[in-house]
């Protein structure tokens, strides 16, 4: 989760079936635009509190990282650009939070829920 600047973020895990998942639900997603430039140079989001989730991958893995957040998703490719996503209504963004129910404190799973609420 990228939450903190200056801390270590909340982390926690995906089992063999949730990555499946995540993967198959990622295939279903239609590609995005290029984000509109933003005033100052940056990331669309680059201030404090919740901006989303990174997706890390093992060293054998086809995408080495995604970002998923805003309701757009970004799958970083070891041999080419990045492909941007669309995730409408931020339902993966939802879904991989669901993932981490278990896992992270309450209060961290609600700040990105009260996000997402927005």
């Amino acid at each position: 989760m990228d939450l903190y600047s200056g801390r270590p973020n909340p982390r926690f895990p995906l089992d063999d079936a949730a990555a499946d998942e995540l993967a198959h639900r990622i295939g279903t997603l239609a590609p995005a635009p290029a984000p509109a430039p933003v005033a100052g140079g940056g990331p669309p989001h680059d201030g404090l509190g919740y901006r989303g989730l990174r997706v890390l991958a093992g060293p054998h893995a086809a995408a080495p990282g995604i970002t998923v957040g805003g309701g757009a998703v970004t799958v970083s490719a070891a041999d080419g650009p990045p492909r941007r996503l669309r995730d409408p209504g931020r339902a993966l963004e939802r879904w991989l939070l669901d993932q981490g129910a278990g896992v992270l404190d309450p209060a961290v799973l609600a700040t990105a829920r009260q996000e997402l609420a927005r």
